[in-house]
Formats: C-alpha cells, sequence, structure tokens
C-alpha cells in the first residue's frame, strides 16, 4: 500500500494555491455582479425620465481594488457633492417622493413645461437662463388673464411666466424670437407669432416615487451565486 506523505510546507503551499484560486472566481463574480447592478440601476433611472447625466453619475467599484480576497464587496452608489444636491440626494429625492419647495426668499417654484428649451443633457433651462438665451425678460401670467392665447399646454399653478413674440423653427421644431418683418406680418409665408409658456409658478412639488432602491439590492443578491457559478466552470 502507497502512502505519499506531504511535508507540511508543500501542504501549506498546495492550501494556499487553492484558497488564492478561490478567492480570485469570487472577486471575479462580485465585479461581475457590481457591474450588472451598476448598468441595471442607471437604467432604472434612465427610465424614470430623469435625462441622461444623472445615470452617468451612477458608479461601481469591487473591494479589494487592486487585489481578490475570500471575502470581496462591491458598492454601486451615486457620487455625492459637498452642497447635498449632488446625484445622491436627487435620487434619493425620488425614491422617497419628496416635497420641493422654493429656496429662502424665492416665493415660487419655477417648473419648465415641454415648451422650455433644453440642454444636451436633456435638463431644461433655468429662468435665468431662458432670458439670457432669449435676451429678454420672462413676463409674469396669471391664469386668470381671460385675454392670455397660448400654443402651450397650461397645467395649474399660480402663475406662468411667458415669452412673448416667438416663432417656430421649421426646421428643429423649436422656438425662436420672431424678427421684426414676421411681427409686422410682412414676409411671404408668415408664421403665427406666439406667447409661449416657459414655466408653471407653483408653491411646491411633490416628487413621484419612481425610483425603487431595493430593487439593485435584490439583483445582487440573486446574481452573485449565478456570476461565481459561470466563474467556477
Amino acid at each position: 500500500m502507497l502512502r505519499p506523505r506531504l511535508s507540511r510546507a508543500r501542504a501549506d503551499e498546495i492550501g494556499a494555491g487553492l484558497e488564492s484560486e478561490v478567492a480570485g472566481y469570487l472577486t471575479a463574480a462580485m465585479r461581475d455582479t457590481t457591474d450588472e447592478v451598476k448598468e441595471a440601476f442607471r437604467a432604472q433611472v434612465r427610465k424614470a425620465g430623469l435625462g441622461e447625466r444623472l445615470p452617468n453619475s451612477i458608479r461601481g467599484v469591487t473591494y479589494p481594488v487592486s487585489r481578490n480576497a475570500l471575502e470581496p464587496a462591491g458598492w454601486v452608489y451615486a457620487q455625492p457633492s459637498r452642497d447635498g444636491r449632488g446625484a445622491a440626494a436627487i435620487i434619493e429625492s425620488y425614491a422617497t417622493g419628496a416635497m420641493i419647495v422654493p429656496r429662502a426668499g424665492k416665493r415660487w417654484l419655477a417648473v419648465p413645461t415641454d415648451d422650455c428649451p433644453r440642454k444636451r443633457q436633456g435638463d431644461a433651462l433655468t429662468p435665468d437662463e431662458v432670458e439670457r438665451k432669449f435676451g429678454r425678460r420672462l413676463q409674469f401670467i396669471s391664469p386668470n388673464d381671460k385675454g392670455f392665447r397660448t400654443p402651450s399646454a397650461r397645467h395649474r399653478g399660480v402663475a406662468y411666466l411667458v415669452l412673448k413674440g416667438l416663432v417656430i423653427r421649421k426646421a428643429t421644431g423649436r422656438w425662436r424670437n420672431a424678427s421684426e418683418r414676421e411681427r409686422a406680418g410682412r414676409t411671404r409665408n408668415p408664421r403665427p407669432v406666439q406667447s409661449v409658456i416657459m414655466f408653471t409658478l407653483v408653491p411646491h412639488v411633490r416628487k413621484p416615487k419612481s425610483i425603487d432602491l431595493a430593487e439593485p439590492a435584490a439583483l445582487a443578491e440573486a446574481r452573485f451565486p449565478a456570476n461565481l457559478d459561470a466563474r467556477w466552470r
């Protein structure tokens, strides 16, 4: 009968090698899971209609960062900011259905309408940015103004911030300032000069609960065993 014996040093070497291999599988599976959860979380925020910039602020990192471990951990998070108004605070507000009120010194919230110009990232311009873009001041219009006519969809609010004297661009469908000839009706193919609602003024807004923070955690718990099995095979 053969009874091969290993030295203690050799046995420890084999054990260390197996431990290192297992740590590699576990860490790789955790990285796979972290990436999947990050992309799923981004997709959820994108689906909530919050533009493209906010989803891209979501990050994922696996610990340890530069080596393998038997107990790796993954962290998916939204980048915070010092003033508390960063991506993390915005996402949390849509997860809790927070009440949004005007900042100190402000009486109303200006909620952009569909006619308000957008930035490349999809965010609407602020009232100050709209005034700079068109080179003139927004006008305060009461909802009770019987003579006010507009192509804009009206929503319930205290008042509207309006730009008058706009025409729509044929190529892009966006609003621009009417020329003097257009305002005077002296063009060959006149387009209607309109008064457009850019913002609806309201005392407060309650954000819809459109983000589920429990969903990424549930996905991580479900995907890690499958990813570990795939790495092991």
